[in-house]
């Protein structure tokens, strides 16, 4: 009787702690997002951590000739099969993470960086090794993820990023 006792309490012991871990949802994993384009026969692709705005107007709040992350968690980054033209500069096909500095009440450049692998802050203070203007423009719609989207513009990469309200568009050459 002694032994039964034992057995029904321990497996009760064992069914509400399977119960109690079944209900605890593991954490939930950050969302990524990628992007790509074919231009010139050269693969471009971007992947990207996808922040929510949660009410805030990030752009906005941003302080003239900060570094910002685009993105989050590790750093954003951008794949190349080809070679890129980037304000003037030759960019030779590989890795590069990818920031965007505001510049200007409306004006801002996506800065490349060749060191990858790092996560997305503090933002590197110097090294990068092209920057290309971004354009500021009010979209149409409401974006609560970050998103980006590449293309290809008349033989050059066009990149997009939208987030809130806020449009941020640019191009670069591919060779």
């Amino acid at each position: 009787m002694m032994k039964t006792r034992r057995t029904l309490l321990a497996l009760s012991l064992s069914l509400t702690f399977a119960a109690a871990c079944a209900a605890q949802q593991p954490a939930a994993k950050p969302a990524r997002g990628a992007a790509e384009a074919t231009v010139k026969k050269q693969k471009i692709s971007i992947d990207y951590g996808k922040p929510t705005l949660k009410g805030r107007d990030v752009l906005a709040k941003a302080p003239e000739g900060r570094v910002w992350r685009l993105g989050m968690n590790e750093a954003t980054h951008l794949s190349t099969s080809g070679d890129l033209m980037v304000g003037g500069k030759e960019l030779k096909a590989g890795k590069y993470t990818l920031w965007v500095r505001k510049t200007g009440a409306d004006t801002w450049t996506l800065a490349f960086h060749p060191k990858t692998g790092v996560w997305g802050s503090p933002a590197p203070k110097d090294g990068f090794v092209a920057e290309t203007p971004l354009k500021l423009e009010k979209a149409a719609d409401s974006a609560e993820e970050l998103m980006i989207a590449l293309g290809d513009k008349a033989g050059d990469a066009a990149i997009k990023i939208h987030w809130g309200t806020a449009l941020l568009t640019g191009t670069f050459g591919v060779k």
